[in-house]
């Protein structure tokens, strides 16, 4: 159970970002078409990685095991959310998963290391 709070805990961070990032982007607009999608990716890049860190902080052993359990439910929730935009699944959307995960596996380990030294 403990395990779970740490979880919904962290996941706040990445559903946040997901929210308030593309809002603030649109709103000030300074960006072109062709580099939003890419900004997006290197805001939730950076936050799957950070996010990863917490939870490797937070877990006894295997961070890598913690942050691919978070990556998958960040991804999870992505696919839930196209789900209700009735957006196809495409090919890169699930590079873009992929790295996500990637992201949250790296920051799982950096974040054990880190709770180790």
């Amino acid at each position: 159970m403990n395990t779970l709070i740490n979880y919904l805990k962290v996941l706040i961070i990445p559903v946040g970002v997901l929210i308030v990032a593309p809002l603030i982007l649109g709103i000030i607009n300074l960006f072109g078409l062709k580099t939003y999608p890419i900004i997006i990716l290197i805001i939730m890049l950076i936050t799957s990685m950070i996010s990863g860190f917490l939870i490797g902080k937070k877990t006894n052993k295997k961070g890598y095991l913690s942050g691919l359990a978070l990556g998958l439910i960040i991804c999870l929730l992505f696919f839930l959310l196209s789900l209700f935009n009735e957006d196809t699944y495409h090919f890169n959307t699930l590079i873009y998963n992929l790295i996500i995960i990637v992201a949250s596996i790296f920051g799982g380990m950096l974040g054990i290391q880190k709770k180790n030294n």
